[in-house]
């Protein structure tokens, strides 16, 4: 190995960089990939260096495709970082390409390259700080990004087990305040309302749900008024009543009408929108949905802005406006017509 200088969270350290035999070097538990199978596992033992590969590999779509890159390319580009544990080395950043070098030294065995990874590895002397720079920096804007479940469960670790404030993490991450604790709590609620009844493997991949769920005002006021509680919201991802993460966004209006409420419960969302289509077009259709945005504007137009055109200040706006006047009279004698007819 040979020595190398470097900067990690502000600090200059001196790394080692060469290769370590795969037998030294152990998988990292804490890890955001492998924590997620062990917070949905019934079993309380120690997992083993085979389970927690196993971990990284299970409900992970992108690994056979790491694999292959990996093993087309003869190797991996970027070393993963290492740091010495007793009388072997723990993975700081790289758990899924050690993972991957396992699987390619079985499948050949005669091939020395793959006895071996290459790595940086961090000196006796190093701090926590050090690490979580070096996973954020990986993870979060690097050429391995987790995906959104794993980077909220790393947020929410440095936020409650290492004492990073939210403004430390903003600053580390560029993330907003808010985005950050929209992650951290649809986070907490996975974990504390939703996998203890709903572990299968691929479900933390309806992390968005509950990020959406967090984030919508609308949402949140219902949440306030008790028509809406994390329970419910649970049983009905759970059951598989949204199509997708956006889905969320237009809970609130569904939950708002007491028939599309029923046809959620009874049903699902899609049945759910087309009941409520029937008192609010605009709930399916984009077209009546601006319809309804533009009303909302012209009622809600500012003060100044309503005297400018009354004014004749604003000559374009008032064509447009006529013109709109023009296009909804137009149409509504159209469908009168029709109906004497």
């Amino acid at each position: 190995m040979h020595e190398r200088k470097v900067h990690l969270d502000g600090r200059e350290l001196t790394i080692r960089e060469g290769r370590v035999e795969l037998g030294d070097v152990l998988f990292d538990a804490t890890n955001p990939r492998i924590q997620f199978q062990l917070d949905t596992s019934l079993s309380d033992e120690v997992p083993t260096q085979e389970q927690l590969g196993f971990a990284l590999v299970v409900g992970n779509d992108s690994y056979v495709k790491l694999r292959e890159n990996i093993e087309t390319n003869g190797g991996i580009v970027n070393p993963i970082w290492i740091a010495p544990t007793g009388d072997a080395y723990l993975v700081i950043e790289g758990n899924t390409r050690l993972q991957v070098y396992l699987d390619l030294r079985e499948r050949y065995p005669n091939d020395d390259k793959w006895k071996s990874i290459p790595v940086f590895l961090l000196p006796q002397m190093y701090s926590r700080n050090e690490i979580n720079f070096i996973r954020l920096e990986a993870h979060l804007f690097g050429t391995t990004p987790w995906d959104a479940y794993e980077k909220a469960r790393e947020l929410y670790r440095l936020n409650e087990e290492e004492d990073y404030s939210i403004e430390r993490l903003a600053r580390m991450t560029k993330l907003t305040p808010s985005d950050i604790r929209s992650s951290i709590q649809a986070y907490r609620d996975m974990g504390e309302y939703y996998l203890s009844r709903f572990s299968d493997p691929g479900e933390h991949q309806k992390f968005s749900y509950f990020v959406e769920f967090r984030k919508n005002a609308d949402l949140k006021r219902l949440v306030k008024e008790g028509r809406l509680n994390i329970v419910d919201f649970c049983t009905w991802v759970g059951e598989g009543k949204f199509g997708r993460g956006e889905d969320v966004r237009r809970l609130g209006a569904v939950l708002r009408d007491d028939q599309a409420r029923q046809a959620l419960i009874d049903y699902d969302f899609e049945t759910a929108l087309e009941q409520l289509a029937q008192v609010d077009p605009a709930a399916t259709s984009p077209l009546f949905d601006k319809i309804r945005d533009v009303s909302a504007g012209i009622r809600k137009m500012p003060f100044s802005e309503t005297e400018g055109i009354r004014r004749g200040q604003e000559p374009a706006k008032v064509a447009l406006l006529e013109h709109l006047a023009e296009t909804v009279n137009a149409f509504l004698a159209s469908l009168k017509d029709r109906s004497a007819n």
